[in-house]
């Protein structure tokens, strides 16, 4: 479900911006995750993404490149199983995410926000190092989010396709996540969400996560979110959080 630019950052950004209007914007993030995945062993993954998007009409188009830090490699940023064999601390460029996405519904007027998004991962990060698997993967997904009064619930339902890296045949599973986000001040939303995906290797387990977000619109220009994530399953690491600042230009 990660990495982490999280989807209702931009199911709710989608209730701010005109959807006729061409827009571009960056972003930049840190995010730090420590679990041991069911192995009795601490996995610490450190995640600094550089995101660009162009929002043109109902497309938006994302781009995120990742450098990754990553101690004793177990799983990667998406909770994925990574190749074997490496060493206790691995560093580098992470795998290359663009995607896609048509608002079939623009949640003009108090409406349905209803979004459909193609994801492709291009395995820019080195499997060698046990910083990817080396491997395309490919998603489908839907997102919706509605506005009751001040409150704005939003779900997203997809699924994703794993390239399989030599010795490995990872299911393809489906993933959801539920949750809401309300306004708590001048210029700043809080809210909350349940993630939730299938096992990858059937030995493995589902992800489950809960996370808190806090987002705060610095100026016309600037918006920074921070959050945390408390993982409840194998898959999941025990403690995350981090922050990403926006640049609408």
């Amino acid at each position: 479900m990660r990495p982490m630019l999280p989807l209702f950052a931009s199911l709710l950004a989608s209730f701010t911006v005109c959807a006729s209007a061409d827009t571009f914007s960056t972003a930049i993030g840190v995010d730090y995750s420590s679990g041991d995945y069911g192995t009795g062993t601490t996995s610490e993954i450190w995640y600094v993404p550089v995101v660009g998007k162009y929002e043109t009409g109902p497309m938006t188009y994302k781009v995120t490149v990742p450098w990754l830090r990553i101690t004793n490699p177990e799983v990667g940023p998406n909770g994925d199983p990574l190749p074997g064999g490496c060493r206790d601390v691995e560093s580098g460029l992470g795998d290359t995410v663009t995607s896609a996405d048509y608002a079939l519904l623009d949640g003009s007027e108090g409406g349905v926000l209803l979004d459909l998004i193609g994801k492709v991962k291009f395995p820019t990060a080195d499997e060698d190092q046990c910083l990817g698997t080396g491997e395309f993967d490919y998603t489908a997904q839907v997102g919706i989010a509605k506005a009751f009064g001040p409150v704005t619930g939003f779900a997203t339902l997809g699924w994703k396709k794993f390239g399989d890296p030599p010795g490995s045949n990872f299911d393809d599973p489906v993933f959801a996540s539920l949750g809401f986000a309300l306004p708590v001040a001048a210029r700043t939303t809080a809210g909350a969400s349940y993630d939730w995906r299938q096992k990858v290797v059937s030995t493995g387990s589902q992800i489950q996560e809960f996370t808190l977000f806090v987002t705060h619109k610095l100026s016309h220009e600037w918006k920074i979110q921070l959050y945390a994530v408390k993982g409840f399953s194998d898959a999941s690491p025990d403690a995350e959080g981090g922050l990403l600042l926006y640049h609408m230009f």
